[in-house]
């Protein structure tokens, strides 16, 4: 070889390691610009809900080309929503799956949309939700998160072991209330009813052994948490209306390039539209997969439905003087439900 192939030679040696070197800078720099958006859910991992979640994290990987992952974490794995605020607050987990009722001490006027027997149908909720849905969204971004939309889980329904066919029938039964749910305590009592209050996971644990006789739930929630195992008869009485959000922490949105936070919007966004559209059908379906199991569907007099939502008109607008939500916005949500009923009458 001569000293002129000798130095072709080292040249190209030079240019192959400058070439490799390159290729590694390049494939940690895609590694660096990867951001990962750690969630945690109660949904279970073979839900149809996780079944959304995955489809929509695929897609966001694929169109940002990989530059945002979302993780779930499922079934609870990470604790419930109290520890998870706090895994989010110290950047352990960048969201999670929430109810209204999880952001009582933060963000109390959330809960307006579940106070009990506030809405006497779907219909009287769109109307409200048409209206009030931006004012709440921009009230998380205050607190410094991201949301997508509200999914609807339609009404939560009177599920017991003995028949509830009226007011009386609630009287000296223990009620079901989620930990921490001051509203729904409150207007329990008013009520003269007898609330009990359990973390989700003890509910099951607490039908069986008598801790609790009724919970008022979403057919497809009970499905899902198998709560109708310990449970023989259905009222299809509309309690409260229920609904459930993701929120990501605002500081790792920041971070994503604005195309790339535009695409994750998009896909999430497009999930809870889907889901709020497909919320009643999916209720139909879980209330007709209930009897079919067994339980057996009560009826609950319009009477006696009409006198609950007029005891707790004068509670509910205490709650709000009180300060446990915005008077300003409850009388609003009042108002529209009244024109609402008024204008339904009508046409009717």
């Amino acid at each position: 070889m001569t000293i002129f192939d000798k130095r072709i030679w080292r040249n190209e040696e030079i240019i192959n390691k400058i070439i490799v070197l390159f290729f590694c800078i390049s494939l940690a720099s895609v590694a660096h610009s990867q951001t990962q958006i750690k969630i945690a859910t109660l949904a279970p991992q073979n839900s149809d809900w996780a079944n959304r979640f995955n489809d929509g994290s695929k897609e966001i990987f694929e169109l940002t080309e990989g530059r945002v992952k979302l993780k779930f974490y499922w079934g609870g794995a990470q604790g419930g929503a109290k520890k998870n605020k706090q895994k989010i607050k110290i950047g352990q987990l960048q969201g999670g799956t929430f109810s209204p009722n999880d952001f009582q001490a933060n963000f109390p006027d959330l809960n307006i949309y579940g106070l009990p027997f506030l809405f006497k149908n779907l219909d009287e909720v769109d109307h409200v939700r048409n209206l009030v849905d931006d004012e709440l969204t921009a009230g998380f971004k205050k607190l410094g998160f991201n949301t997508y939309g509200f999914a609807s889980g339609g009404f939560a329904y009177i599920m017991s072991n003995e028949p509830i066919k009226g007011y009386d029938d609630l009287k000296d039964k223990k009620i079901w209330l989620p930990q921490g749910d001051l509203i729904s305590y409150r207007a329990m009592k008013a009520l003269d009813l007898l609330p009990i209050s359990l973390p989700i996971t003890d509910v099951l644990t607490g039908l069986q052994t008598g801790l609790i006789d009724i919970v008022a739930i979403p057919p497809v929630v009970a499905l899902a948490l198998q709560w109708h195992t310990k449970v023989k008869y259905v009222t299809k009485i509309p309690v409260l209306y229920v609904m459930g959000f993701l929120a990501i922490d605002s500081r790792v949105i920041k971070r994503l390039r604005p195309d790339d936070e535009a695409l994750l919007s998009e896909v999430l966004t497009g999930i809870y539209d889907d889901v709020d559209q497909m919320s009643e059908k999916d209720t139909e379906n879980a209330m007709q997969a209930l009897l079919n199991i067994g339980l057996i569907e009560v009826a609950f007099d319009e009477n006696e439905y009409n006198k609950l939502t007029d005891l707790l008109i004068e509670p509910n607008r205490e709650m709000a003087d009180n300060g446990m939500f915005s008077t300003e916005l409850y009388d609003k949500i009042f108002m529209y439900i009244n024109n609402y009923r008024k204008s339904a009458s009508i046409t009717n």
